[in-house]
């Protein structure tokens, strides 16, 4: 085949930060992680793909711009090897993932994941791996957000929990655009 292009996909779902200031997830500990991994392996310096801030369990896939460049370019067969972290960096969804590991094995690019190792959906063993990783993955991204839906909702019906100046239940910090500043004097207001 002559030279192999090799490209990274990093991707993390979102931008929040620790009580210490820091970001929980971070998109650059994931490309240094993964160009070391190359370099290891003796692979050719790769080419970076990232979504920051994107989540991988959308209903269409197309909300991740570099994944879709990506796969532009496993399609245009300028890309035969990827690297993720580990396969929920690909998707979140069984029938999405599936869906275009595959499309990228049949075009001739291998998948590897630093934590599971080269994915091969063309063999059963290969394909029930994956599967089940894409699988436990949707799971639990659906079990947090009926959680995350449900906690919302029991706050927003719990009327001790309003306001007193605008009677609005406000999920999570009091909005800097709520005009009823009067019930924040004196509480040393914490930054969003």
């Amino acid at each position: 085949m002559g030279f192999m292009k090799v490209a990274i996909y990093a991707r993390v779902s979102d931008d929040k930060l620790t009580t210490e200031g820091l970001r929980r997830q971070d998109i650059n500990r994931q490309i240094a992680l993964l160009t070391k991994f190359c370099k290891a392996y003796g692979w050719p310096k790769p080419i970076i793909f990232q979504d920051d801030n994107k989540s991988a369990f959308k209903d269409d896939y197309q909300s991740r711009p570099d994944f879709c460049r990506l796969l532009r370019e496993i399609r245009a067969h300028r890309v035969q090897r990827v690297i993720v972290e580990d396969l929920t960096r690909w998707s979140r969804r069984i029938e999405d993932g599936l869906k275009t590991i595959k499309e990228a094995a049949e075009i001739g690019c291998t998948v590897t994941s630093s934590a599971e190792g080269e994915v091969d959906v063309t063999t059963p063993d290969g394909w029930f791996k994956c599967a089940i990783a894409f699988l436990l993955a949707e799971w639990s991204s659906r079990s947090q957000s009926s959680k995350v839906k449900s906690g919302m909702q029991r706050r927003k019906n719990d009327k001790s929990k309003r306001c007193p100046h605008c009677k609005v239940v406000h999920l999570g910090r009091h909005p800097a655009s709520c005009k009823c500043k009067k019930c924040l004097k004196g509480k040393g207001r914490s930054k969003p």
